[in-house]
């Protein structure tokens, strides 16, 4: 992890413009909050590697982000390892707004580099706006990483019927401030403001039924284990017992 925060590893050659296709607007979960529109960011995990990531941008003429490269997938190879990119805001000094569709799409640049383990992203926007920047990546599953740059409040989404925070299965850190299911049966976890306190946030995530299922396999070996250690003594104490015969025969 040290190696992941360490400047060498964020330090690459210059960013270089690049173009990426437009994504697709409902294929991201955009919440609009009841009061002061604020920095945030949310990951929606999936079981198939797949993470949608939705920030919001407050008052900002641009976005960088920091995205982990994923040795496993040829998806995260070269280029910046991105896609379906959706970029909507509003260009007014508004700081409340009462739905999504007072926000528009932006015209915008899209410039990157990247080092041995991480590609960095820089979205460049045509006006300061209030708005979401959103794309899709992909990374290794049953882990989430991600790196604190800014202060805004995090939001890590788990798959239906996951869960985290087991000492042996899956540990966060640091821990989050709030963790809650929604109608949908998903955990979100939830940190408010973390950086700079700390430098990232890693979830190691399972499925829910795990560690019931592990405990009963442990229960199941206890058992076994146990009546294996009663056949193997009543089975040396009848080994004495003729033995005992044996020499009592002899004398």
């Amino acid at each position: 992890m040290i190696a992941f925060t360490s400047n060498g590893c964020l330090e690459s050659k210059e960013l270089k413009q690049i173009e990426i296709d437009p994504g697709d607007f409902s294929e991201y979960e955009f919440k609009v909050p009841e009061g002061n529109f604020i920095n945030s960011s949310t990951f929606f995990l999936y079981p198939n590697k797949t993470v949608r990531a939705v920030y919001t941008v407050v008052n900002a003429p641009r976005l960088e982000v920091v995205v982990p490269k994923d040795i496993s997938s040829v998806k995260s190879g070269k280029g910046p390892g991105i896609d379906n990119l959706v970029i909507i805001g509003n260009t007014g000094s508004f700081m409340v707004f009462s739905g999504i569709n007072e926000f528009s799409n932006i015209s915008h640049n899209v410039s990157y580099s990247e080092s041995s383990r991480n590609k960095k992203i820089q979205f460049e926007f045509a006006d300061t706006i209030n708005g979401y920047v959103a794309y899709t990546y992909y990374w290794e599953q049953s882990l989430f990483y991600h790196i604190l740059s800014r202060n805004e409040t995090v939001n890590v989404v788990l798959p239906e019927g996951y869960d985290t925070g087991n000492i042996i299965f899956g540990l966060l850190k640091p821990k989050p401030d709030t963790k809650r299911l929604d109608d949908q049966n998903r955990m979100w976890l939830i940190w408010d403001n973390p950086n700079p306190k700390y430098q990232y946030i890693q979830v190691k995530y399972y499925k829910s039924s795990l560690p019931t299922i592990m405990g009963f396999v442990g229960l199941v070996l206890l058992v076994a284990s146990l009546v294996t250690a009663i056949y193997f003594k009543n089975e040396i104490r009848k080994l004495r017992k003729k033995r005992e015969i044996i020499d009592k025969d002899k004398e």
